[in-house]
């Protein structure tokens, strides 16, 4: 489970940033050719990204038993993948409800890496 886990949430992390580069940067750059923001959106895309790449990274390396996290520590990284997919459902439904029929995969893939993240926890 928790390899399983660790493999999507390295595929969404690629997926990511592949997506921020190939369609937002290039979708707001016909909108602006304001450098600031153009780069705080490639910044948050990449910390994005990134950030999933090391949670999916550690999780991977804990279910293959070449770390170990003790305590309340096995927790953080399902911690992390909550508070990022929490923070992104919450901001669809309050502000912009046009973009949930959007992000549809992107929750559902989210709540199955959660799900797989919760039982290798019960393990």
């Amino acid at each position: 489970m928790g390899i399983a886990a660790g493999i999507l949430i390295i595929l969404m992390s690629i997926a990511h940033n592949i997506y921020g580069e190939k369609k937002q940067i290039p979708q707001l750059k016909k909108i602006t050719d304001d450098r600031v923001i153009i780069g705080s959106l490639r910044i948050m895309v990449f910390q994005g990204g990134i950030l999933l790449f090391a949670v999916g990274t550690i999780q991977l390396l804990v279910s293959a038993g070449m770390i170990q996290l003790t305590g309340i520590s096995a927790y953080f990284p399902v911690g992390i993948v909550l508070i990022n997919f929490l923070t992104s459902l919450m901001i669809a439904i309050v502000m912009h409800r046009e973009v949930l029929q959007f992000t549809i995969p992107q929750f559902s893939i989210f709540s199955i890496i959660i799900v797989l993240q919760l039982l290798a926890l019960q393990n």
